[in-house]
């Protein structure tokens, strides 16, 4: 992921901020054609000094903020900079910086007639100017205001002071559970004492349990309050690891509902980027698409930060957002108990076929697919942290059930890859890869491979090298398609030890034209032959043994009469 983004983020606040104070220096009560006259060496009326700042790809957003500021249909705060230790707000001092994200910086601050810490959260000034961020912030204190949940971070107030918008929330003190998984062992086998340690679990409540029977636990509560949320009609859209705080004395509660629904626009920070964490999204949300999502969108994603917390791994990963909306979107989650390279070393060794189902049905690609909502899902999740069976389990049946239902995905093109979790010296036992329209194909590789390109024991694309190689362009002991190499390669054009095809190349050929040391057709070259004219005899014995299986290719039953 882009490591730039939070400083990017800083510099377009500070600019918002900086052509804010110059539209005021111009005169309070001057629009963008009544200013002062411009004298030379003054910084240019339209900001292009500021926005020639910037990388290219966000001027025009830059430009749109500067228009609104001129305009007056928009507002910034006129100093530069984010809040610094010793503002105050109303009647919050801020103490220290405790985070920050595209949308926002979360402040501890101290609330003074009571004397109490609070989390402070200030909109960034970028966003400020227009109305519907401003908006969709405060939206995020009103609807919070309307949930009683010990499992949901409480909100005390929501002001504006000198340009700043801010919302006054429950300070927890300890972890996000993003810094627990940081916490864990990363170099051998978790236990539910590493969990006990890493987020302030009393050692006592974990006490005879698994990890698997621990974390379940300690995130169980976090869906029952997001069903309590879904009850008032709010959809998070943004659960993920870092919105889950840990008190220290291990109670979790769920934060940050700045993105909750409302409006159906999925947001976006003034970079342009979604506001959310791709790895955590939804396959609807990574759409980014108008269409509004529902309840089940954040029963995937906490089941995705279940997937993580269990295996050690996030499942989708990427070098850019665009790699990983495009894994969410388009790609099989991998198994919870996969082996190989993509497992981690820390992932505990006991994790039960119960449990795989959990995830499993809670990140169904097809929202309908999914727990109908959170309770369910909390439901299965205390079930796992009592040992007990789930019903992800019963309702998902065997293995052929399974594959039946990962077949019918693949056909519908609901997803285009799969990767089987067996593995056989490094290798899957199936890779399936899709196509993507408008994109270079993936490389198919297992033990069957199945892709555009595929390479593999048995492979089959439109270029295909296996053992058993079926494409339009195959090389393998066997290929078959439309241009054929190998042992006995059989195609429109086929080459090889014995090939048959229409034009076909070998040691034998057989096709409408042949050519080998043994060659029979209609057209026929080489030592020994066999053609409507010429029948020779060391061809006929060297042929027959192949008789039968030549003969399995349509067309060919012509041949038998020439023995």
């Amino acid at each position: 992921m882009n490591t730039t983004k939070p400083a990017l983020d800083d510099l377009l606040d500070q600019l918002v901020a900086e052509y804010s104070d110059r539209l005021a220096r111009g005169g309070p009560d001057k629009g963008v054609g009544e200013q002062a006259p411009r004298k030379p060496g003054d910084a240019p009326a339209d900001g292009s000094d500021l926005i020639a700042r910037v990388p290219a790809e966000h001027r025009d957003g830059l430009q749109r903020c500067f228009r609104m500021l001129q305009a007056g249909v928009g507002t910034a705060p006129r100093r530069a900079g984010a809040p610094v230790p010793g503002d105050v707000f109303g009647d919050f001092r801020i103490v220290s910086e405790l985070g920050r994200g595209g949308m926002a910086i979360v402040y501890l601050a101290v609330q003074q007639e009571l004397s109490r810490q609070v989390a402070l959260k200030v909109l960034r000034p970028g966003l400020a100017v227009e109305a519907r961020h401003v908006d969709r912030f405060r939206r995020e204190a009103l609807a919070v205001a309307r949930l009683q949940h010990p499992h949901i971070v409480a909100v005390y107030a929501v002001g504006e002071s000198r340009g700043f918008h801010y919302i006054a929330m429950e300070y927890v003190d300890g972890r996000s559970l993003a810094e627990v998984f940081d916490a864990l062992p990363q170099d051998r086998p978790r236990s539910a004492q590493d969990l006990a340690a890493a987020s302030g679990l009393p050692a006592v409540a974990v006490e005879g349990k698994s990890f698997e029977q621990a974390f379940c636990a300690l995130l169980a509560p976090v869906a029952r309050a997001l069903a309590t949320a879904h009850e008032c009609g709010l959809v998070h859209r943004d659960v993920k690891p870092s919105n889950i705080l840990v008190h220290k004395d291990g109670r979790a509660v769920i934060a940050d509902f700045g993105l909750v629904q409302g409006d159906g626009d999925p947001g976006l920070s003034l970079t342009g980027e979604p506001l959310g964490t791709p790895y955590y999204m939804s396959p609807e949300q990574a759409a980014v698409s108008s269409a509004r999502v529902d309840q089940r969108t954040d029963v995937y994603s906490l089941g995705v930060t279940l997937y993580e917390g269990l295996s050690g791994r996030r499942p989708f990963e990427g070098e850019t957002l665009l790699a990983v909306l495009a894994a969410v979107r388009e790609h099989q989650v991998p198994p919870l108990r996969g082996a190989g390279s993509g497992a981690s070393r820390g992932a505990p060794r006991d994790l039960t076929r119960d449990a795989e189902a959990v995830t499993r049905r809670a990140m169904e690609r097809r929202p309908e697919d999914r727990y109908a909502t959170s309770l369910e899902f909390a439901a299965d999740l205390l079930a796992l942290a009592d040992g007990r069976g789930t019903q992800a389990a019963l309702r998902e049946g065997g293995a052929t059930r399974r594959q039946a239902r990962l077949l019918r995905a693949l056909i519908r093109g609901e997803i285009t890859e799969y990767r089987s979790s067996a593995q056989l010296f490094g290798w899957p036992l199936v890779h399936f890869v899709g196509r993507v329209p408008g994109r270079r194909s993936k490389l198919a590789s297992g033990w069957v491979a199945v892709g555009c390109r595929a390479v593999g024991v048995v492979a089959v694309g439109n270029r295909a090298l296996g053992v058993l190689a079926l494409g339009g362009a195959s090389a393998g002991i066997v290929s078959l398609g439309g241009l054929a190499f190998g042992v006995l390669p059989l195609g429109g054009i086929a080459a090889g030890w014995m090939a048959v095809g229409g034009g076909a190349v070998g040691f034998g050929a057989v096709g409408g034209a042949a050519c080998g040391y043994y060659a029979m057709g209609g057209g026929a070259w080489g030592m020994h032959l066999i053609t409507n004219a010429v029948q020779d005899p060391a061809a006929l014995e060297w042929f027959r043994p192949w008789l039968d299986w030549i003969t399995l290719v349509p067309g060919m039953e012509v041949l038998q009469r020439f023995f």
